[in-house]
């Protein structure tokens, strides 16, 4: 078919998965769009999972017995997993009437005109398991006593098309699979096939499907007869042999098997062996042997004893077996190898071609990363790549992501830009692609202005409590405050549903200011714009966060330093003043400024400090020198704790506490630590929490604690 004829007909996609209760999936949705998708999400948040449920249905690699599930492939958040079902369905779009579309659109294409269709796999239990649940329904005993005896031998695989049931609605699946709390299930003879669909057999033969795997151990794969993605590439090459010459090497090698048959050496071996055996056990019972070249001679064979030669470059000539190349080397043999399968693929027409991505960036360069990616974002082709790699995630168009959330053993799926409009979509993704951000990826995010948060706060939070950022799934993500209308927008029960947190400052006049502007001075002056400033950001940001449940801003009454030594983090400050000056005049001055009591003054020296030297370089020096006697300003406190959701496991919050304990505290003497509770009591961690609470009133993890729902 030729591009015109292919543009106006559109071609073949899937336009969503749907899971059910596979794995860490409950119910899940995942929406794509035509071209490349990307899956983006931290380990083990089941990216590998999701695009192994496009392999169920339509990888023809895959061995029969793969879509025989097994009990760990339940969900894992089952109480039982005995009589549920395992779903997963596709959509696809734009199913059209050309002659490679046709099969597939006469088993899963939907009826009344439209260019939709579905597949759905069934794992479910079979017909006489299905009806006895429905005979005993309302009889809690018969129901339990029918899904206790349920084991995987009852339990049957079918593919069906044309269903247009969505059975993550709760209501749908309690009506058609069944209600395991009200303990009613459906009569199986009732066959709503509008619902459940049509029996279908696997639609391999009408796509084509190329899966490229996570890149773990390379080099073994290459080599293995039957995971090397070379032997696929060679399988058919004789037959496109001239076929006099085929016949001359089949005869080359008979000749070379008989040579090397008849070497001296090789014979002697032969009758050695033989005559031990004659020897051992006598000539009534020993078995003939002899040693034979055995080379095929047959050329489909044959070709596939060809192996790779490599070398690292082009530049010193060497070449060598696998095992001497480097892993990225490897690595990437192994993809061009399998996009060479995918693209001769493409030669033969299907009704829809599929690429499967799995984590490429495994020991791969950032900048090959971002080519590989950019490379197969275009074509006829659809595209699944999955991964956590922030340089592919910068490249790739938030429209065409689904994030995953892994929270309490449970995958939620995120569709970032969900109801944004395509230049809204377009500033987020530039702002990504320049800063490669972590955001897309972390369990809570907090949104700063600069750099001088962006040093300091990880700073103090590891100081303070023990423990980093990173270790509670936060991303702390630098922005001018000018992007923080466009990012946010990525936050929301429509979008993204985790929480993100904006922290910027209030900048209230650290001075009084006359209730006339014209009486102001220069510096009133300067603190009065900077305090209108303030409060129409304020505005502005509470507008954009009201009515979200996922975003939130929080304020430094004035400024991140003034509000940093407002705290009675004025030791902090003092501490930096040696790397600043030389002279004890200028450190002894500076330092009775920033000790005094009057906030016009530390607040104005400290101000005067950060410009002085530069707020990131400040930052950078200050952050030398907090320590556990380091108070953390209570809107840092907060910002922080509404980005890790509102709770953090007890684990944490121990590991917190004894970090408190074991290092000085600026309100609490040693003799008044509860120590000896904390080792009385190690094993019961919510014990010691509370028990912390009680001794601690004041302590800053107690501020934070209770800023938790624990």
């Amino acid at each position: 078919m030729n591009d015109a004829r292919q543009a106006k007909e559109g071609k073949m996609y899937i336009r969503s998965l749907k899971i059910r209760n596979f794995r860490n999936f409950s119910a899940a949705k995942f929406v794509f769009n035509q071209g490349v998708n990307t899956v983006l999400g931290e380990n083990g948040s089941g990216k590998s999972n999701a695009l192994y449920t496009l392999r169920l249905l339509l990888d023809e690699s895959l061995p029969r017995n793969a879509v025989k599930l097994m009990e760990s492939d339940f969900f894992r958040g089952l109480d039982e997993w005995r009589g549920h079902w395992i779903i997963i369905a596709l959509e696809f779009a734009d199913l059209s009437s050309h002659e490679g579309c046709q099969t597939l659109k006469h088993q899963a294409g939907h009826m009344g005109g439209t260019e939709s269709g579905s597949l759905t796999y069934f794992y479910r239990p079979g017909l006489k398991v299905r009806q006895k649940l429905y005979e005993a329904s309302g009889d809690r005993d018969s129901i339990s006593e029918v899904i206790s005896g349920i084991t995987l031998e009852d339990y049957e695989i079918v593919f069906t098309g044309k269903s247009k049931a969505d059975f993550l609605l709760e209501e749908t699946y309690n009506r058609l699979v069944g209600d395991f709390e009200r303990l009613v299930f459906p009569d199986p003879e009732d066959r709503n096939f509008s619902e459940y669909g049509v029996k279908v057999f696997p639609i391999h033969e009408e796509i084509s499907f190329t899966f490229v795997k996570a890149l773990r151990d390379v080099v073994s794969d290459l080599k293995n007869s039957r995971s090397s993605p070379l032997l696929s590439l060679l399988k058919g090459l004789e037959s496109e042999l001239d076929e006099e010459a085929a016949e001359e090497i089949s005869a080359m090698v008979d000749d070379l098997n008989s040579t090397i048959s008849d070497i001296d050496q090789i014979k002697k071996l032969s009758r050695g062996i033989q005559t031990t055996l004659y020897n051992t056990v006598g000539y009534a019972f020993s078995p003939v042997v002899d040693i034979q070249s055995s080379l095929p001679s047959e050329l489909d064979k044959l070709l596939q004893k060809l192996a790779l030669t490599v070398g690292d470059n082009f530049v010193d000539g060497f070449s060598g077996d696998l095992s001497e190349l480097s892993l990225g080397g490897a690595n990437l043999i192994y993809i061009a190898l399998k996009l060479l399968e995918y693209e001769r693929k493409q030669e033969v027409e299907k009704a829809g071609q599929f690429l499967v991505i799995e984590e490429p960036e495994a020991h791969i360069h950032t900048h090959i990363q971002k080519a590989l990616f950019e490379k197969h974002s275009v074509g006829k082709t659809q595209v699944f790549l999955s991964t956590h790699s922030t340089q592919i995630s910068s490249v790739a168009r938030i429209s065409e992501m689904n994030i995953l959330g892994f929270e309490d053993g449970k995958v939620d799926v995120f569709q970032p830009a969900n109801k944004l409009l395509p230049l809204e979509c377009n500033r987020i993704e530039r702002y990504l692609n320049a800063t490669r951000s972590a955001l897309l990826f972390a369990k809570g995010t907090v949104l700063v202005e600069g750099d001088a948060e962006l040093i300091l706060i990880p700073a103090i939070f590891k100081a303070v409590f023990g423990l980093s950022l990173d270790e509670l799934g936060v991303s702390l993500v630098s922005m001018e405050s000018a992007f923080f209308e466009h990012v946010c927008k990525l936050f929301g029960e429509e979008r993204i549903r985790k929480n993100c947190a904006i922290i910027t400052d209030g900048d209230s006049s650290i001075v009084s200011l006359p209730q006339s502007l014209e009486d102001d001075t220069p510096y009133q002056k300067k603190c009065r714009d900077s305090q209108s400033s303030g409060e129409h950001r304020r505005k502005a940001l509470d507008d954009l966060v009201f009515d979200n449940a996922y975003l939130n801003a929080y304020y430094a009454k004035y400024t991140f330093e003034v509000d940093f030594i407002l705290e009675d983090n004025s030791i902090e400050v003092v501490e930096t003043l040696s790397s600043i000056y030389t002279k004890k005049s200028s450190i002894d001055s500076v330092s009775a400024k920033l000790k005094s009591s009057d906030l016009s003054v530390y607040g104005k020296e400290i101000l005067r400090l950060a410009e002085k030297v530069g707020k990131g370089w400040f930052s950078l020096l200050l952050s030398e020198k907090v320590s556990s006697r380091t108070y953390i300003p209570p809107y840092i406190l907060k910002a922080i704790a509404f980005s890790c959701g509102g709770r953090l496991s007890n684990q944490i919050l121990h590991k917190m506490c004894v970090h408190r304990l074991l290092n000085p505290m600026p309100i609490m003497e040693e003799k008044d630590k509860p120590i000896e509770f904390f080792k009385s009591n190690k094993h019961d961690k919510s014990a010691c929490i509370n028990k912390f609470l009680v001794a601690c009133p004041d302590d800053n993890l107690t501020d934070f604690i209770n800023l938790l729902s624990r």
